[in-house]
């Protein structure tokens, strides 16, 4: 039985860990049952040496051994079979330790040496920095560099790019921490070196969400570098940032922001003319133990639009996030600007209407980038930006525009693709790859939003969309480091905040107005550990944010049995009062459907009903977690607060399924958060129903509600009526691939960001149900249980995840529904057929029938 995908922390060979205990990961094959495993470590090169040997069939333990700074693990790992049988050793995987105390930085923070202004208006060049110096080359062992920036930083070593990472050292909650990075450089040295970096805004200080509010985190960008250089002999040398680092900003980037562009003179280059400044930072410096941000597909010879308007666009065909790689030559001094956008409007002609806030591209900076030429061709791509993009809009363009010379770079975290997925309907495979392409557009070191107007770390479209993004990508480093700056940001009452990484302070008065800690947002801090501990059999974010847990449900029940001005007299007064959710002002169930939508006034009213529901679900998950960690008091407590808010919401919403309401969410929320048993819970599926065919099979739910509408209506029994939904022209995701969607729009209409995720929640039901294949929360275990609809004919679907791959596919033949499973190595799966038949199938390829109903 062997072993294979090593991983450390959820990741490939990590480089600068300051994880003291990191989890060891494998997948095992060529074996049915593993029954146990053994792990050797070298440290440092020297001999390996048992660390670990145990009876067990999982496949994932932590490194048990002290580890310092700078250590560099070999690791490897042997399985015996289910005759007790060891196989080979694997091929060892390694990880290597950062710098673990702040003592061993030698280096200072630098930054450009002027008075930087506070005024969000007033912006600088990037502030390049260089240092030169002589190593003894011919004893060179190996060098390092660590680095991190308030800001971001590229970097080079003799004219050479450090890394294939970009955007670094990403997002953070900088208030709190940052991050930093390291670089094994051992390559790139000569006896004679030139180090070069450069400094821009990024995410520090860059104009950032809706309102372009900039400067956020503080208004001095700055790094911090270090190089250690190591000898045969045991000698070392080490080469930091500090003042006598030369330091000029005159330099070809003359404006940087993440979400605006950047301005470019392509016929400056530094002086290095004056001194960095040394400067100070506040907060943690640590490793991102995070899988960094690099450059993907790449989309070449773009079609040319002519506009009606007598503009040139170029098409790239797909939506994606990233930017421009082009080549240019103007004459000496000429002016030229290049615009990114997602769309055409109904005339043909280029707009950004529908993702800058302040107006079109003619008035005002927005994802662009402007140059001035010096008569000479150079090869452009940006550094210190990311736009979100389809079309591109060339204005005032130098010379005749050759597609050749363009090539557009989808650019997200580097997390490994863990599904493949297939069927007889074009459409549906349309819906999964337009849902794949936004997660590759949101998913950069945080999960935003969208890629345009607001690039937020909105914590309600991370928990809903949780189970459907990780059937695609292994997202496990990703939401680990993503749930540290939730808890970072957290503020002393426990109110998570709607989105993170946030910054600056926030009056009471803005909190209200912002509808922080909105229900089926904030409770995102419990929701996505809970979520990710089903997923994978992994307590790691419950053990790691329990405190943080602990206080944003704390949170949320403070304001039970409290109402205020908008809900004095509504709802009802009752036994159950106390219970009820009637305070703080929240978002509800968001971008509903127009003809059923509530208006936009009742954003006044505290949502009374979702509110009590998502403290009633969350405390429920709260009482799970606890008694699974051993806390009897405290599952004690969180289950009285979940029994009680669900005796009080089934008072007030549910009044035993008669409620009558022509908003689906109303019947879909308390089925899918569970609030709603028995006779109640089949009362209010059957309305589900009803109201679908009412409805003529147009979606009817909005942001919150619309991943569970799928799987509720095949509970009720009408996987075809809710088929029928997810494929309805009229409204919907077919209904945007109509109109040339190539990702999940934000809302129906194509009036806002035409890449956001969340409404791709719809997938998982495609995933869980149609394909049958879910997790439950057992180590090793799998229940496949597929939902054949009646419009297709087939369906595939192959997930490669932490135990290894499952496959799930149905096919019609001759009046039969035929299944083909596969189950991996050292698992087992109830494998639940449509007929009712159950079969407990260890490893292996599957085949079964079923006759069509």
């Amino acid at each position: 039985m062997k072993t294979y995908d090593l991983k450390t922390a959820y990741m490939r060979n990590p480089m600068g860990l300051d994880d003291l205990h990191p989890q060891l990961s494998w997948k095992t094959k060529d074996g049915k049952k593993q029954t146990s495993f053994k792990i050797e470590v070298s440290v440092n090169d020297k001999p390996w040496k048992l660390m670990e040997e145990r009876r067990s069939d999982s496949m994932k333990t932590s490194y048990s051994l002290p580890l310092e700074s700078r250590d560099r693990i070999l690791w490897r790992v042997a399985v015996a079979d289910e005759n007790g049988v060891y196989d080979s050793w694997s091929q060892p995987a390694f990880f290597e330790m950062g710098l673990l105390e702040k003592k061993e930085w030698k280096a200072s923070f630098i930054m450009g040496n002027y008075e930087h202004s506070k005024s969000p208006k007033v912006r600088y060049p990037v502030d390049c920095f260089k240092k030169t110096f002589r190593i003894k080359k011919e004893n060179l062992v190996r060098a390092r560099l660590y680095i991190t920036a308030c800001g971001l930083y590229e970097t080079k070593i003799n004219g050479t790019k450090v890394g294939d990472a970009v955007l670094t050292p990403g997002s953070t909650a900088f208030q709190k921490r940052v991050h930093y990075q390291t670089y094994d450089v051992t390559d790139l040295l000569k006896d004679e070196n030139v180090w070069t970096m450069e400094l821009a805004d990024g995410f520090y200080a860059s104009a950032t969400g809706v309102f372009d509010s900039t400067k956020v985190y503080g208004y001095e960008p700055k790094l911090m570098a270090q190089m250690e250089v190591f000898y045969q002999s045991g000698e070392h040398e080490v080469f930091v940032s500090d003042a006598s680092m030369q330091w000029s900003n005159d330099g070809s980037i003359r404006y940087a922001d993440m979400k605006n562009g950047e301005r470019i003179d392509l016929g400056r280059s530094p002086s290095y003319s004056g001194r960095a400044r040394v400067t100070s930072y506040e907060g943690m410096v640590c490793a991102s133990n995070n899988d960094a941000a690099k450059e993907h597909e790449k989309f070449s010879n773009p079609t040319i639009v002519h506009c009606p308007d007598g503009h040139t666009v170029l098409d790239f065909g797909q939506n994606i996030a990233g930017y421009v790689k082009l080549s240019v030559k103007g004459e000496k001094g000429a002016k030229c600007r290049m615009v990114c956008g997602e769309k055409l409007d109904t005339n043909g002609n280029f707009t950004v209407e529908n993702i800058a806030w302040k107006a079109n591209y003619d008035t005002c900076r927005f994802q662009s980038v402007d140059f001035v030429c010096d008569g000479v061709r150079h090869d452009y791509k940006p550094k210190f930006t990311i736009m979100g993009f389809r079309y591109v809009l060339l204005l005032d363009w130098p010379e005749d525009v050759d597609a050749g010379r363009f090539s557009a770079i989808a650019v997200y975290t580097d997390m490994d693709t863990t599904f493949s997925f297939t069927s007889s309907d074009a459409m549906l495979n349309r819906i999964v790859k337009n849902t794949f392409w936004s997660v590759k557009g949101n998913f950069m070191d945080v999960p935003t939003d969208c890629p345009t107007r607001e690039r937020a770390g909105w914590t309600g479209d991370a928990q809903l969309f949780f189970n459907t993004g990780n059937y695609m990508m292994d997202q496990r480093a990703f939401f680990r480091k993503w749930m540290r700056d939730v808890a970072d940001c957290q503020k002393g009452n426990g109110l998570v905040y709607n989105v993170n990484p946030t910054g600056g302070k926030k009056s009471g008065l803005i909190e209200w107005i912002s509808m922080e800690g909105s229900a089926g947002w904030g409770d995102a801090m419990v929701t996505i550990p809970y979520y990710f501990w089903k997923r994978y059999g992994d307590d790691c974010l419950i053990r790691e944010n329990w405190q943080a847990m602990e206080k944003c449900i704390a949170y949320f029940s403070s304001r039970m049995g409290k109402r205020n001005l908008f809900s004095l007299f509504s709802p009802r007064r009752s036994k159950y009062d106390k219970y009820l959710v009637a305070s703080g002002r929240h978002f509800g169930e968001w971008t509903e459907p127009d003809d059923c939508a509530p208006s936009q006034k009742m954003l006044l009213l505290p949502m009374v009903e979702e509110a009590t529901a998502y403290l009633s679900y969350a405390a429920r998950l709260m009482e799970e977690m606890a008694d699974y960690l051993g806390k009897e008091s405290q599952a004690k407590h969180y289950k009285q607060i979940a029994d009680r808010t669900k005796e009080a919401y089934n008072y007030y919403f549910v009044q035993n399924g008669d409620i009558t309401s022509k908003r689906m969410c109303k019947y879909v929320r308390p089925c899918g958060l569970e609030l709603a048993e028995g006779q109640a819970r089949q009362r209010l599926l059957q309305k589900i129903v009803k109201l679908n065919q009412e409805r003529e099979y147009r979606v009817g739910t909005g942001f919150l509600s619309t991943p569970f509408v799928f799987p509720l209506l095949t509970e009720a029994g009408a996987s075809d009526e809710a088929f029928r939904m997810l494929m309805n022209p009229e409204i919907g995701w077919i209904q945007q691939i109509k109109q040339g969607a190539t990702t999940v729009w934000e809302n129906w209409t194509d009036d806002a960001s035409l890449n956001h995720y969340s409404k791709g929640a719809c997938c998982q039901w495609i995933f869980d149900t149609l394909c049958g294949i879910k997790m439950d929360g057992r180590e090793n275990h799998f229940v496949i249980a597929p939902h054949p609809v009646s419009q297709i004919d087939s369906i595939s679907m192959e997930y490669d995840f932490a135990y290894g791959k499952v496959s799930s596919a149905w096919f019609r033949t001759d009046g039969k529904v035929n299944f083909r499973i596969s189950i991996p190595s050292n698992c087992v799966a109830d494998v639940i057929l449509p007929d009712g038949s159950t079969f407990a199938c260890e490893c292996g390829e599957y085949n079964f029938s079923t006759v069509t109903k």
